[in-house]
This record gives C-alpha cells, structure tokens and sequence, in this order.
C-alpha cells in the first residue's frame, strides 16, 4: 500500500513532480518519473525519481550517501552541483557531490561496484544481524520519549503534509518529525527509498539533530529503509503499515524504536527501547 486509504487523490492543484495527461474521460494527474544521475568521485549511479526543483534531487543525493554509511555530516561535502539534463541527447540530469578526503572510503568502493542506486548497497542477500550493525554506534536507550498520544499527532500532520500523494495518488512519502509532533521535514517520490534520502538530504542540509527525531513512512517498514535511518541515527521510526521479520530483529538489536500500522487512534508497537511513554494513562 501507499499511503493510508484515508487520503485520497483529489487535489486539482498541480504540485511539484506531478503532470496532466489527456485521458478519454477528461485530464488526470499523473505522477512524473525520470532519471538522475548521482556523481561521487569515482562512482556514478543512476535512478528513477520524481523532479521537482534542483534542491530535492541534491537532497536526494545527500540523503543517499548518509544513508549508505558515505556520509556522517553535512561538513564532509566540499560542493554539490546539479547539471540539467539534455530531452534531445537524452541525457539525464546529474548531482555531483564533491567529498572530504575523510569520508568513507569502504563505503564509496561499495557504491563503485554499480551503476543503479539499490537499497543498502552491498548487503543484499546478508542476514547475519552483526554484519549488518557493523557500521553502527549503539543508540542510547530511552533517549528521546515520545510520547504515544504524540503519535497520533503525526499520523494527521503526515496525511497533510503529501501534497503529490493528494493529487496523483501514485507516490509514497516519507517525513521527520521532532518528538512534539512538529513536521520538520518532508519527501515525496515515486520510490520509497527516495522519498526518504529526500527527507534525511533536507534535514543534514538544514543541520537538524536527527538524534531527536522521528521518521515516519508511507509504505512498510522494510530493513533497507530501517538501515537508512539507523545511519542517519533516527532512533524512532513510524509506519502505516507493518515491518519485516529483518526490520523487527535490526531494530531490536540496534535498541531502535519501531511502530507499524499507524492509523487513525491505533498502531502497533513492535520495539521499544525506553523510549514510549503513555500521558494518556496518567492522572
């Protein structure tokens, strides 16, 4: 599933990503999906997004590379340029990203080994849970609360916040949240994985602590976006539908807060870590 089966695409507003398409029966808004180009050094990967303007594909691209373990802060990008592409010569659009000399080399060897962005690059087919935290710094237990009435709170500011969703009913989302139920910000794509780097790409560029934050997603929980936000040290993660079996068992190894089927006055705790509390018990 995409979103929750309470939003539904009826805007009549075009926004960013989107595009009419002349149907028998009158004009529909469709969901736009191109390619882009991302440059690291030595490495050069391509993948299917949704455009909107030059700051979501360079948020794409930043959030991909802290995603895959490449990045740990915004100071270790020396310059980021995107080049627009070419409809004629059928050259995509292109974000280079210039790095430090400290980042992570094993990590872009591994991007050099293809030539399509895929989730987790190099631990396909790997379930040893050790091999996959082997890059991961314990996250502190308890810290932050959030509390349970609180996620309701961002259920609705999520449904609010998919603007392309509303109109083509075609993408998912994906957003973080502050544990007051403040959106602080918010990705939209026809791939999942995408409309996540965007939302951790927006946040590493506005220096937010991802430490205090709570990513919330539009589909399932898979382990690959559940990697995502552990790299970015997003130690709560949200869903309105449910995880993996590999999702469950790296969030309770890694001591991450995990909630399925967020939906309207339920949802599923599945790990805890000290982190929930219930006001609504409470005198």
């Amino acid at each position: 599933m995409k979103q929750d089966e309470e939003q539904s695409p009826n805007s009549t507003d075009q926004p960013r990503g989107a595009t009419t398409r002349h149907l028998k029966d009158g004009d529909d808004q469709l969901v736009r999906e191109e390619p882009l180009w991302i440059e690291v050094r030595d490495s050069r990967l391509l993948t299917l997004r949704t455009p909107g303007c030059t700051e979501d594909d360079e948020e794409l691209a930043l959030g991909f590379l802290l995603g895959e373990g490449v990045l740990t802060h915004i100071d270790e990008v020396t310059s980021i340029r995107f080049f627009a592409g070419d409809t004629d010569s059928q050259r995509p659009d292109t974000v280079r990203v210039g790095l430090q000399g400290g980042a992570n080399e094993r990590a872009v060897g591994r991007l050099s080994r293809t030539h399509e962005v895929r989730p987790s690059c190099g631990l396909c087919g790997l379930t040893d849970l050790d091999v996959l935290l082997e890059d991961f710094e314990p996250l502190l237990p308890g810290i932050p609360k959030l509390d349970l009435v609180t996620v309701e709170d961002i259920r609705t500011r999520f449904l609010d916040a998919g603007d392309l969703f509303r109109a083509t009913g075609a993408n998912h989302t994906a957003a973080l949240f502050d544990t007051d139920g403040r959106l602080l910000t918010v990705g939209e794509d026809v791939g999942r994985h995408n409309a996540l780097d965007k939302a951790i790409g927006r946040a590493l560029r506005e220096r937010l602590d991802l430490t205090r934050t709570v990513a919330m997603l539009s589909g399932r929980a898979g382990y690959d976006l559940i990697l995502k936000c552990l790299r970015a040290r997003i130690p709560t993660v949200l869903s309105v539908s449910a995880p993996s079996a590999l999702a469950f068992d790296v969030c309770e190894r890694a001591g991450a807060t995990l909630i399925g089927f967020v939906r309207e006055d339920r949802a599923k705790v599945y790990t805890d870590s000290g982190r929930l509390v219930d006001s609504s018990t409470e005198d």
